[in-house]
């Protein structure tokens, strides 16, 4: 459970379950939907003093200085989060449903073991939870070694 404490920003929830979708379609009051690996913005309504988020690993919370939280679906599955005030009274509780993003995906199967491929418009290697272990290491490195190439040249530059 992550706790996450703020300096007098408003309550948070009331307004996430105002049109927040799950993936595609309503799945009620108390439901916001967030796709995996996207952030979502809401503001906070006044008075939230602290945010207890259930599950960070599925969810992560980041609270702005204008009063606008940021949820970030971070692996598939579902958590809450609890606002409170100032005398630690539960102003509200919503739950979040992490989801895939319908994309231009393609699975290939091997067996059991799978693989993702980003189609738009040429297939690459991408990384999913449920990869076969050699795909998700590969894609992982190549990713990982190209960032810091990218933030290498882009400390160059700067320096110049």
């Amino acid at each position: 459970m992550s706790r996450l404490r703020l300096p007098a920003l408003g309550v948070m929830l009331a307004a996430m379950a105002l049109g927040a979708p799950a993936s595609a379609k309503e799945t009620g009051p108390d439901q916001i939907g967030v796709f995996l690996d996207q952030a979502k913005l809401l503001k906070l309504p006044t008075g939230t003093e602290t945010i207890i988020v259930g599950n960070p690993a599925i969810a992560d919370v980041t609270v702005q200085r204008n009063g606008v939280l940021i949820i970030t679906g971070r692996m598939p599955g579902r958590t809450n989060f609890i606002a409170l005030d100032t005398n630690g009274t539960i102003i509200s509780e919503s739950f979040v449903s992490v989801s895939a993003p319908p994309d231009h995906g393609l699975l290939v199967m091997r067996g059991l073991d799978s693989a993702h491929y980003h189609c738009s418009p040429k297939c690459q290697p991408t990384v999913a939870l449920g990869d076969e272990e050699k795909h998700f290491g590969r894609a992982a490195d190549q990713s990982l070694r190209r960032d810091a190439l990218a933030n290498q040249s882009s400390a160059a530059g700067t320096r110049r």
